[in-house]
């Protein structure tokens, strides 16, 4: 011992604790890791999403055929914007409390299986009044099954003064009971198309099939309004309405069977919204040699024999 009492240090040993060559290892380790770590991390959290997406339409789509189960084999109304409370004319408005307007509920002139236009601005503050006013609501009772968990756009579109997160993101085949206006009978196409399958019962599903025509589909920010997905055999290399591409390049897709699958995109301009000369989201020219808007058409309808 020291005459000044302090503690004499062994012979061979050091003070413990880290030297700064030894912290600047084991931070660049860590930083090792984190970087092989995360791509896989965040490839596990967007498999995730997606799963999530395909169970929320895996519920749509099995309420949907319980709808029909309940109602004689009759599909579900599907309107577009020209049957929407207050527009075109037509009774009621965009700002209404939607669970009090009569003619939303089953019967009704408007009923259809999720109404409102989530574009607009007075029906965005309260759209979940409309998802739940909806014909599929009844079967649901969760208006978080109607939007992608991956979708983290806001509504009304192109807003500067008002910015809500959209509460939908899927849309319904445009040939699958498709009643765009009040009065429109059963079987009647979107824009009087003719020569075509429109399916108003389960029963008349029978080309393609069940398991190859589509019933709802997400719907890419820049297209989606209604809850009516437009596309048309007579103009085979426009898309009218945009697929959500919240996947990598692929959207979820539910089939009239009840199964709900994956589908990978090629077209460069839908994914991109690439459409020269029209506003956003609108009539987007489909990408030379891309067989997308193709197969969706096949598998949305198909010619009378």
């Amino acid at each position: 011992m020291p005459e000044d009492g302090s503690a004499r240090q062994k012979p061979g040993r050091r003070a413990s604790g880290f030297t700064l060559i030894e912290l600047l290892v084991v931070i660049a380790i860590i930083a090792i890791l984190a970087a092989l770590l995360l791509p896989a991390m965040n490839a596990a959290e967007k498999r995730a999403l997606a799963t999530q997406c395909m169970s929320n339409e895996k519920q749509l789509v099995l309420a949907w055929l319980t709808y029909a189960n309940d109602n004689q084999d009759y599909l579900v109304p599907n309107r577009g914007l020209g049957g929407q409370p207050g527009l075109n004319g037509e009774p009621g408005n965009p700002a209404e409390d939607p669970l009090k307007d009569p003619n939303l509920l089953s019967g009704g002139s408007l009923a259809q299986w999720c109404p409102g236009n989530i574009q607009q601005q007075s029906t965005s503050l309260n759209y979940q009044e409309w998802i739940q006013a909806g014909l599929l609501y009844i079967y649901t009772q969760n208006y978080n099954l109607y939007k992608c968990p991956a979708d983290h756009s806001t509504v009304p579109r192109g807003s500067s003064l008002v910015k809500l997160p959209s509460l939908r993101t899927y849309s319904m085949n445009c040939w699958v009971q498709a009643m765009d206006h009040p009065g429109y009978q059963m079987g009647s196409a979107w824009e009087d198309i003719s020569g075509y399958y429109v399916y108003s019962k389960l029963a008349n599903m029978v080309r393609p099939g069940p398991s190859d025509t589509w019933v709802i589909i997400e719907e890419a920010p820049t297209s989606i309004d209604d809850a009516f997905f437009a596309v048309t055999p007579n103009n085979p290399s426009i898309w009218y309405n945009s697929p959500a591409v919240l996947h990598g390049q692929a959207s979820e897709i539910s089939f009239s069977d009840g199964h709900v699958e994956t589908r990978r995109w090629t077209d460069y301009n839908m994914m991109n919204d690439v459409n020269p000369g029209t506003p956003p989201g609108e009539d987007v020219q489909a990408s030379p040699g891309s067989g997308d808007l193709g197969w969706l058409i096949s598998k949305s309808t198909a010619p009378l024999q």
